[in-house]
């Protein structure tokens, strides 16, 4: 029996067969094809979407926003591979209509559109909406890190450069005492030498000289040189890496996430933020909004109060019960009283506070305390038990400016647990698969700005990778070319209405001027 056999290659066709017809009906790369035309990419910003009348002609922005979308969504980041892709690639081939841009085009057009890429992130979550994809009613904040173009030997800090330093000042001393051992010995060529490598570690000296006036000149703790905005932060445990620390918050109806943000510092101080921009694009007074333990922070659990966001955020591990000998007299078991501003201990003494407040420094802020205590430690029979500081002190309880907004939120947690468990279900699925299935556990950009966009665009992949799997393929095609004909005025004019929509929020609701200042002061 024969085997089968293909067409020839030799062989001439009279009617070749055209691009669409290697394309099937239920292709992916047809969405990202619909998706990109329906976009009014000079509105949203990108360069060269008007091409100038003289010169050479530049390559449509929309062929090229195509090209890393499929990129992106197939594991392909690289500008060189993707220019590959232009001439091997059938799927590529059909979508940029033979087009075959050179890696230096395509490498250009992700620097030069970050902004604009966000915008296009943007765009497709209010596409999400449209389509009843997103409830809004509860929301989820987590941050992953992703390695950044920078290695820790390239990652300086005080320590790290006095240590250097330190090396350099070794070394020049030994050679300095082999020179005089050399003049007495008369070794012409290794003299020359050991001049040579003198002259080295004074160059070696004066880099680390110049790193050590940059960090006192701009107040920071540590310097990359390679991109200047990564910082090294804690991975897990005593791991840490130069990295960028990616921010998402997702909807809990479909997992998808809704708002992305890069910062270079840990999550503490963030929580806010996220919860303004949900609150933009989302359109919505109030919302839920869930995160773990290391966005707890006073400060940012009153902005949301205040903005009318009920958050559900795990209290970190006291750091004060060390010094309390039973888990008994814990500050927890001090139970409060609001209207009379005091707290009752468990054997039942009253602690009660002089009303002032007093300055608490931590790191890199301060916070206001009121502290109270009472003069029944003296003679409390189970003073042993309660405190260890001398008994002329007795027991010391601090409650802060933010304690109000604290405890409510710590209340909500403990009473709805199972609430409180879906954080997991719906932060950590985003993050599993985009780090671990497709591999992207490290960016290609440099500076917050362009990770922003590069972040953005994998977020972006992210969910619609996902809305193909709600909807089907012949489903959001026929939902991307119905909205773009109804709602594309709106599209491209969504980031205006966002910004009248937070100055007129500001002006109808009934809240304080105060309360519009730490809301505006929120923003990063």
């Amino acid at each position: 029996m024969a085997h089968r056999i293909g067409t020839d290659r030799n062989q001439l066709l009279l009617l070749p067969p055209s691009l669409d017809e290697f394309i099937g009906e239920d292709n992916p790369v047809k969405v990202i094809d619909v998706f990109v035309d329906s976009l009014d990419l000079n509105k949203t910003g990108f360069k060269n979407s008007i091409p100038v009348e003289k010169g050479c002609p530049p390559y449509n922005p929309a062929d090229l926003l195509k090209l890393y979308l499929y990129g992106y969504l197939n594991r392909i980041r690289s500008s060189r591979k993707l220019e590959k892709e232009c001439t091997r690639n059938i799927e590529v081939i059909w979508l940029l209509n033979q087009l075959r841009p050179k890696y230096r085009t395509i490498a250009y057009f992700r620097e030069h559109n970050s902004k604009a890429i966000k915008s296009v992130f943007r765009q497709f979550v209010v596409m999400m909406k449209k389509w009843d994809l997103i409830a809004g009613d509860l929301l989820a904040v987590d941050g992953s890190k992703f390695r950044a173009v920078n290695s820790k030997k390239n990652n300086y800090n005080q320590q790290k450069i006095q240590r250097h330093l330190n090396y350099i000042d070794q070394k020049v001393d030994e050679y300095l005492k082999e020179l005089d051992e050399n003049d007495n010995k008369e070794q012409g060529e290794r003299k020359l030498k050991v001049n040579e490598c003198l002259q080295q570690l004074e160059q070696r000296r004066q880099k680390y000289i110049d790193l050590e006036r940059q960090l006192r000149e701009t107040g920071q703790d540590q310097i990359s040189t390679t991109d200047p905005d990564a910082r090294q932060l804690i991975i897990r445990g005593d791991i840490a890496e130069v990295a960028y620390n990616a921010q998402t918050t997702v909807d809990s109806k479909h997992n998808l996430v809704i708002d992305t943000k890069v910062i270079n510092a840990n999550d503490r101080k963030i929580l806010s933020t996220m919860g303004l921009q949900a609150k933009e694009i989302l359109n919505k007074d109030s919302f839920e909004l869930l995160a773990d333990k290391g966005y707890h922070n006073g400060e940012e659990l009153l902005k949301c109060d205040l903005m009318n966001i009920k958050t559900y955020v795990a209290s970190q591990e006291s750091h004060s019960g060390n010094k309390i000998p039973t888990q008994e007299y814990l500050g927890d078991k001090f139970e409060y009283n609001s209207q009379v501003d005091c707290y009752t201990c468990p054997e039942g003494e009253t602690l009660r506070s002089n009303g002032r407040w007093y300055k608490k420094f931590y790191r890199t802020h301060i916070i206001l305390v009121k502290q109270y205590k009472t003069k029944a430690c003296r003679e409390c029979p189970k003073r042993c038990w309660c405190t260890s500081s001398p008994i002329e002190r007795g027991r010391l309880i601090e409650r802060s400016q933010y304690q109000d907004s604290v405890d409510a939120n710590n209340l909500r947690v403990r009473n709805e647990k199972e609430k409180y468990r879906l954080r997991q279900t719906m932060t950590e699925h985003p993050f599993g698969v985009v780090k671990r299935q497709w591999g992207y556990d490290h960016v290609m950009m440099k500076g917050l700005q362009k990770t922003n966009s590069e972040i953005s665009l994998i977020f972006l992949c992210y969910n619609m990778k996902r809305v193909i799997n709600i909807m089907g393929i012949n489903g959001i095609l026929k939902a991307i070319k119905a909205f773009s004909q109804c709602f594309s005025p709106f599209l491209s004019c969504f980031s205006h209405i966002f910004t009248v929509y937070t100055s007129y929020y500001f002006q109808l609701n009934p809240i304080s001027q105060k309360r519009a200042f730490i809301i505006q002061n929120s923003r990063m």
